[in-house]
């Protein structure tokens, strides 16, 4: 069973390696000098969305059967592309164009990240215990998580094309 503990530990644990690469990210375009040049290409509302539900379906299933470990590194690497983006764009680009739907962004991933080690959680109880129950004790989390996640990536690509 998920308890309060867990789930403040395991969200801090995914926000924190994604800020960590975010700021990496970061680094990489100051450091070396070479930014994102090219003009930002305006996408369809239902091609972010299809983007970002793949992204967060691979963290969820890679998570899941690396008890966490791939999904915390895939979190890690969204962040390095975020902050790579955002280290070749000025203060006021990133506030206007960036922040607004990044923000829901990353806490879908977060959120789906959460659902996928609480899925590895009770994978590794039932290896434990041989008990079917044990693979379904968080199911209402989970799909809490997942509806969660979806909402988010929705309003992230409602903005992301519309504002």
């Amino acid at each position: 069973m998920i308890n309060k503990t867990d789930v403040k530990k395991d969200f801090w644990l995914t926000f924190s390696l994604s800020m960590i690469g975010l700021v990496v990210g970061i680094c990489i375009t100051k450091l070396s000098g070479v930014g994102i040049t090219h003009a930002l290409k305006k996408m369809a509302f239902h091609e972010i969305f299809n983007h970002n539900a793949g992204v967060a379906l691979l963290i969820l299933t890679i998570g899941a059967l690396t008890f966490g470990v791939g999904g915390l590194v895939i979190l890690f690497l969204n962040g390095v592309t975020m902050g790579i983006a955002s280290g070749s764009l000025s203060l006021e680009q990133i506030i206007l164009l960036l922040l607004p739907y990044t923000v829901f962004e990353l806490l879908s991933f977060v959120c789906v990240a959460l659902a996928g080690i609480a899925i590895a959680k009770n994978i590794r109880e039932f290896r434990k215990g041989k008990k079917f129950s044990s693979l379904i004790n968080d199911w209402p989390y989970v799909r809490l998580l997942l509806a969660v996640t979806f909402f988010l990536l929705a309003i992230a690509g409602f903005i992301e094309v519309y504002l």
